[in-house]
C-alpha cells in the first residue's frame, strides 16, 4: 500500500491495520503518540507509539531497537515488537504501565513529592538499577536521554525507565541525533552540543552519569545545575546543592558534584561504584523533611535553545542564519559551532568550508578538549568534497588531544588513506583497529571496501562472513553476499 499521508491521524476506537484497536490517548507529543491498545491477536492490553512523521525511514523511528529480545528488567519499559502495518504505519509495541511521569508529579504545585528523602532515593536507586542493568549487558547499551519526562512512576512508587529514542550502542556513529530527543539541560558537556552521541561503551556511560547526576541536584534542590544549553556546554559555575538545599549533607553534597564533574575520568566510571558511593553518603543524610520543596519545572530558553529547536524542526536555513548572526555579534565558538552544524545538516558544503577557511585561526585559537566534535565535522565534510589536503590538516590538529596510536585518529587517517587510494596503508591501520576494537561492524565494512579496492577477495569474504555474524539482517550486507555468491567466491 502506497502511503497516502505523511501524517496517520489515530482516534479512539480505530483500528491500526489488523495488529490494534486503539483505546486511549496516553500521550501526544512533538513527535508521536503513545496508546493504550488492545493486541487483535489475542486480546492483549499494550502500549503502542506511533511516529506522526511515517515518511521517514524505519532505522530513524526505530526507537529502542536494541531491547528487542532482551530479557525483562523490573525498571525498564519492556519493548515487545516493532515495524510497519500495512507497509506504511510504524509501530513500537510497548509494556502497557498505568502511571505516571516524575515530572509530571514534580510538575503539581503544592505537591508533597519532593519533600520526603525517602521517596526520593527509593525511586532514584530504581533509575540506578535501570542503568546498571543496561550498562552491564554483553553489548551496553547507553539510554542517553535521563531526565523526569522519561521515568514512569506507577503504584507503591514503582520506577520503569522509557523512551529509548537517544539510546546508543558503543562505537556506532552518528546513532541517533537531536531530533529524536536527549535533553540538553540534562546532558553531559561533552554531549550537549553534538549532532549524535557516539563513543566506546565506557564514554556513553559516564554521559549517563553524568545525567544522573542533573537528576538528583534537581530532586533535592527543585533546580537544575545549569538553565540553558550554552551554560551546560560550557560548564558554567552551578551552586553546590547543599547552598540551595540547606538540610543536605557534605557526603550526598560531594556525591553529586562528583556525578557532575566536567572532566568525564573524574566521575564516577561505574554504576556499581556510584550507588556504593550513594549508599554511603545516605547513612549521613537526616531523614526529615527537605528543606526547600520541589518546585514545578520550568525550561528557560537562550540563543542556544532556539537554535537547537530550529534544527530539531529541519528549518536549517533559519538555524544557519540565527546562530550566524550570534557568532557575528558575540563571538561565541557554540555559536559558530550550531553555524557549521546547521549549513552541514543542509548540505551547503560550500558555505560550510567558506565559513571554516574564513573563521579558522579563530577555532584553531578558541577550541578546547570538549570541542573535538567540531574538528570531526570539519573533517567530515572537507572528507565529503574529496579536499584531502584539508582533511588532513584538520586530522593533524586532533594529535593535540589524541596521539597517532588513539582509534580516533586512526580512524580519520584511515578513511583519508583510502580516498587517496593509498589502499595498502589504509588497510594497516584499520586492521590495527580491528585488533584494538574487534567487531566494531564500521570498521569491518570499510575493512571489506578497502580489500575490494585490492582485489584481495579472500579477505574480502573472510571479513564479510564476520560482518554478518554480527548484523546478520544488513541489507548492504545480504546484497554483497549475494554477489559474491554468483561469482563463486562465497
Amino acid at each position: 500500500m502506497n502511503i497516502r499521508s505523511a501524517h496517520f491521524l489515530p482516534g479512539n476506537q480505530k483500528q491500526l491495520g489488523n495488529k490494534y484497536l486503539l483505546l486511549e490517548c496516553l500521550g501526544d507529543g512533538s513527535h508521536g503518540w503513545v496508546w493504550r491498545a488492545e493486541r487483535l491477536l489475542d486480546g492483549e492490553i499494550v502500549a503502542v507509539k506511533i511516529p506522526k512523521d511515517i515518511t521517514k525511514e524505519d532505522r530513524e523511528l526505530a526507537e529502542g531497537k536494541e531491547l528487542l529480545g532482551l530479557d525483562s528488567h523490573p525498571n525498564i519499559i519492556k519493548i515487545y515488537d516493532m515495524g510497519r502495518i500495512e507497509k506504511e504505519w510504524f509501530y513500537i509495541e510497548m509494556e502497557y504501565f498505568p502511571s505516571q511521569t516524575l515530572a509530571q508529579k514534580m510538575d503539581v504545585i503544592g505537591c508533597k513529592f519532593g519533600q520526603s528523602y525517602e521517596r526520593i532515593f527509593k525511586i532514584y536507586r530504581q533509575v540506578l538499577n535501570a542503568i546498571q542493568y543496561l550498562a552491564e549487558l554483553e553489548v551496553p547499551i547507553s539510554h542517553g536521554d535521563i531526565k523526569p519526562h522519561n521515568i514512569l512512576i506507577g503504584d507503591n512508587d514503582l520506577v520503569k525507565l522509557t523512551d529509548f529514542g537517544s539510546s546508543a550502542l558503543p562505537e556506532e556513529i552518528y546513532v541517533r541525533t537531536r531530533e529524536n530527543g536527549g535533553t540538553v539541560l540534562y546532558s553531559a558537556p561533552e554531549f550537549s552540543y553534538v549532532s549524535s552521541r557516539k563513543g566506546s561503551a565506557q564514554d556513553l556511560l559516564l554521559g549517563d552519569i553524568y545525567s544522573l547526576g542533573v537528576l538528583l541536584y534537581q530532586l533535592l534542590t527543585g533546580q537544575l545545575p545549569h538553565d540553558t544549553p550554552a551554560a551546560v556546554y560550557r560548564h558554567a559555575h552551578f551552586p553546590k546543592p547543599s547552598e540551595l538545599n540547606k538540610s543536605i549533607n557534605e557526603k550526598l553534597d560531594l556525591f553529586i558534584l562528583k556525578c557532575l564533574e566536567k572532566k568525564p575520568e573524574n566521575r564516577f566510571q561505574t554504576i556499581q561504584d556510584l550507588k556504593r558511593e550513594l549508599e554511603e553518603a545516605v547513612k549521613f543524610q537526616n531523614f526529615n523533611n527537605i528543606s526547600s520543596a520541589i518546585r514545578p519545572l520550568s525550561e528557560n530558553r537562550d540563543w542556544s535553545s532556539q537554535v537547537l529547536e530550529l534544527i530539531s524542526e529541519r528549518k536549517y536555513s533559519k538555524a544557519a542564519y540565527l546562530s550566524k548572526q550570534i557568532f557575528d555579534t558575540e563571538r561565541d565558538l557554540l555559536a559558530l559551532h550550531q553555524h557549521l552544524s546547521a549549513l552541514y545538516k543542509d548540505k551547503r558544503y560550500l558555505e560550510f568550508s567558506k565559513a571554516v577557511r574564513e573563521h579558522q585561526a579563530y577555532i584553531i585559537k578558541n577550541r578546547g578538549d570538549d570541542d573535538l566534535e567540531l574538528l570531526e565535522l570539519i573533517i567530515k565534510v572537507s572528507l565529503l568534497q574529496r579536499n584531502l589536503s584539508e582533511a588532513n590538516k584538520w586530522i593533524e590538529h586532533l594529535k593535540v588531544k589524541y596521539t597517532s596510536n588513539s582509534p580516533e585518529y586512526m580512524h580519520l587517517k584511515a578513511i583519508s588513506l583510502g580516498l587517496d587510494a593509498k589502499y595498502l596503508e589504509a588497510r594497516e591501520l584499520l586492521e590495527c583497529l580491528n585488533e584494538k576494537k574487534p567487531r566494531q561492524i564500521k570498521i569491518i565494512k570499510q575493512l571489506i571496501q578497502v580489500c575490494e579496492q585490492l582485489r584481495d577477495h579472500n579477505s574480502v569474504v573472510g571479513y564479510l562472513k564476520l560482518a554478518l555474524r554480527i548484523k546478520p539482517n544488513d541489507i548492504s550486507l545480504l546484497e554483497k553476499r549475494d554477489f559474491y555468491q554468483k561469482i563463486s567466491l562465497m
